[in-house]
């Protein structure tokens, strides 16, 4: 009788109900615009947008899941029109008066500001002039951490591809994984650097960093291409990066030799306060 009763229970549920309970299955994310349009370093606190698009999983979902956790959102645009959201601890949820169907292709632009978490590990990190992210945490359950500082889908399986756009004061520098294809000069006397992946990666592999950065550049002659090779350090550092990058090149002829040639478009670096994400 106690088996019976509660399936009653459970089939009487709305779908966009239990979908809501694994993003991952509610909803696959194709590809992010990220804006971060200011970063502040004395408050400690970022703000921008980020525009979604992402195809539905289940039939008859009424509220969309994506994780955010420590960031406010101010507002949400789907399809040119502000939507209804609500957001709660590590999750907020874009509500629609009408069901969308599996399969849907959405674009959803989420603007929103605050303080982003990190623990001493993992989460978006301040540290004097400079920022950067680190996308796992040893202590946050999960692990995953892109939600700390862009609404995702923030899980170790969902995948989709990214731009990264980064808006910054003069003579600083915004770095990220993938290529930077264009800086641009805002005529206010700040500059977004946007960088771009077309590999798709999940959320916790996504990175940016800020601040006074110098590049050391070098190539790697690949099995099937010339790589090139950035290397961000910050002033001081520059004299150390050759000698401390010095095995690069016989490191990366161990893995071509072993599992074949280098799938990605750059070798890249970038010196934190803490440590890095491969």
């Amino acid at each position: 009788m106690r088996k019976y009763f509660l399936l009653i229970i459970v089939s009487c549920l709305p779908s966009g109900f239990i979908a809501a309970q694994s993003i991952g299955d509610t909803l696959n994310a194709l590809h992010y615009n990220i804006h971060l349009q200011n970063v502040n370093t004395n408050s400690k606190t970022i703000s921008g947008y980020t525009e979604i698009n992402f195809v539905t999983r289940i039939e008859g979902l009424f509220q969309v899941p994506l994780n955010l956790e420590s960031l406010t959102v101010d507002s949400v645009i789907v399809d040119g029109l502000q939507h209804f959201f609500n957001q709660a601890e590590k999750t907020m949820h874009i509500l629609f008066a009408n069901p969308l169907a599996m399969n849907d292709t959405i674009t959803a632009t989420i603007y929103y500001h605050g303080q982003p978490f990190h623990e001493d590990w993992g989460g978006y990190h301040f540290s004097g002039d400079y920022t950067f992210n680190l996308g796992v945490g040893f202590v946050s359950i999960p692990h995953n951490l892109g939600k700390t500082w862009f609404p995702c889908v923030d899980d170790f399986t969902d995948r989709a591809t990214y731009d990264v756009y980064t808006t910054l004061e003069n003579g600083l520098m915004a770095t990220s994984g993938g290529l930077l294809t264009e800086t641009i000069d805002n005529g206010d006397g700040t500059t977004t650097w946007h960088w771009q992946m077309v590999h798709e990666i999940p959320t916790y592999l996504v990175s940016v960093a800020t601040g006074d950065y110098v590049l050391y550049s070098d190539t790697y002659p690949g099995m099937e291409d010339t790589i090139p090779i950035g290397i961000f350090s910050r002033p001081a550092d520059t004299g150390k990066v050759a000698g401390t990058f010095v095995n690069l090149h016989s490191i990366m002829d161990f893995f071509e030799s072993h599992f074949g040639p280098y799938p990605f478009e750059k070798i890249g670096y970038t010196s934190t306060a803490i440590g890095a994400m491969e």
